[in-house]
């Protein structure tokens, strides 16, 4: 049997609580957490209320499809979330490599924005001015290396 247009056509199944299947399509970018949230929203269930499982482990569901070692076509059940995903008591620690090889750190909410992150660096920092630059390496558009200057809101 030949492939489906398009490329790369994996699909999932995903059993909801209610007992009715639903599949999707997914490409090797896609996030387990879009499986999730696209059957949750077909199915009219709140995606922060679960988890994807696939026999009998819960799956980590900021992987990729390509990097979750899921065969095509498999059967995922959505289950109780063991814990929320939302909310602000999910903190991370974030730590910012400086040019001079210090370091700083803090914790923040997981819904916080980079640039509020990097504000609060700014704040905390011991440079002083409303212009801070940083050295920021990206995987495309910019030279590794480059100069990047974030001007700081704060006053």
């Amino acid at each position: 049997m030949a492939a489906p247009a398009g490329g790369g056509g994996s699909a999932v199944s995903v059993l909801a609580p209610n007992g009715r299947r639903h599949t999707v399509k997914v490409t090797p970018s896609t996030v387990l957490l879009q499986v999730l949230e696209d059957t949750c929203r077909r199915q009219d269930f709140n995606p922060c209320e679960y988890d994807l499982k696939f026999q009998r482990s819960v799956l980590d569901l900021s992987l990729q499809w390509r990097f979750a070692n899921l065969p095509n076509n498999a059967k995922l059940e959505m289950v109780p979330a063991s814990r929320s995903r939302e909310g602000p008591e999910n903190m991370v620690r974030i730590a910012l490599q400086l040019d001079d090889g210090s370091r700083l750190q803090d914790c923040f909410c997981s819904g916080q924005s980079l640039w509020e992150l990097l504000s609060h660096f700014a704040q905390t920092s011991p440079w002083t001015g409303s212009l801070w630059c940083a050295t920021l390496t990206w995987r495309s558009g910019c030279r590794p290396g480059q100069r990047s200057c974030l001007m700081s809101s704060l006053s």
